[in-house]
């Protein structure tokens, strides 16, 4: 593809989640979990998880939405709290999870530091660890609920030049928010995978959302399965 930005790949960062997914689905597959690969061409999730965000509430109560950490990668982020504050309602979630004690709430839509249930893995030691990166449905209801119910869920990139949120986003059925298209694949491989997507910018712009989420779910489907 003539417009995949090759910078891509360099900015990457191991990121072990994927890898801890991608032995789920192989153990589901009675496969040898030797394969398994923190840097796959495709982000790999077993059909057991993704059935249990599927299985959560999925009636849109939320327009706007975003659980995360704010300090990482600071200045590719900041569109977030630009956006939130021009956007985000009275129907909207916005928390930052950085727990900063100095974060200014940006509007009543921001519950940043009101509550218990946001986990930040960044803020844990050994942060590479399964018990950090991988995020148990059952053990972040309000994290994945929270996203199920949200038409729209703001997606910046993280440490790297993607952010594992996206995949969890699409599993959530909500349509990403983010910034431009380079944040909307991890590899050359994920790049041809045409997503339904609003640009931050293009936020007025017209779309079928029935439309667009079922698109997204049955690409998710093909190309994020074993």
């Amino acid at each position: 593809m003539s417009d995949y930005n090759e910078l891509q790949l360099g900015w990457c960062i191991g990121y072990m989640a994927l890898k801890y997914h991608m032995e789920d689905a192989l153990i589901e597959n009675n496969e040898n979990t030797q394969h398994a690969s923190w840097d796959p061409p495709y982000a790999i999730f077993s059909k057991k998880y993704y059935n249990e965000i599927n299985a959560l509430d999925h009636t849109k109560k939320y327009d706007y939405c975003f659980i995360g950490s704010i300090n990482s990668n600071h200045e590719k982020r900041q569109w977030v709290i630009e956006f939130a504050k021009k956007n985000f309602t009275p129907n909207s979630i916005f928390i930052n999870t950085d727990k900063d004690p100095n974060w200014e709430l940006l509007g009543l839509f921001d519950y940043s530091n009101t509550m218990d249930e946001c986990f930040c893995p960044k803020a844990q030691p050994n942060n590479q660890s399964k018990h950090v990166q991988y995020r148990v449905v059952n053990e972040n209801l309000f994290y994945f609920k929270t996203m199920c119910q949200s038409k729209y869920v703001l997606c910046p990139i993280g440490d790297g030049a993607w952010s594992f949120r996206w995949y969890e986003v699409l599993m959530c059925k909500s349509i990403p928010i983010v910034d431009n298209w380079h944040d909307t694949y991890r590899t050359k491989e994920e790049a041809m995978i045409k997503y339904s997507v609003v640009f931050q910018d293009e936020i007025e712009k017209n779309i079928d959302y029935e439309d667009c989420i079922l698109h997204n779910t049955q690409l998710f489907e093909k190309f994020h399965f074993l």
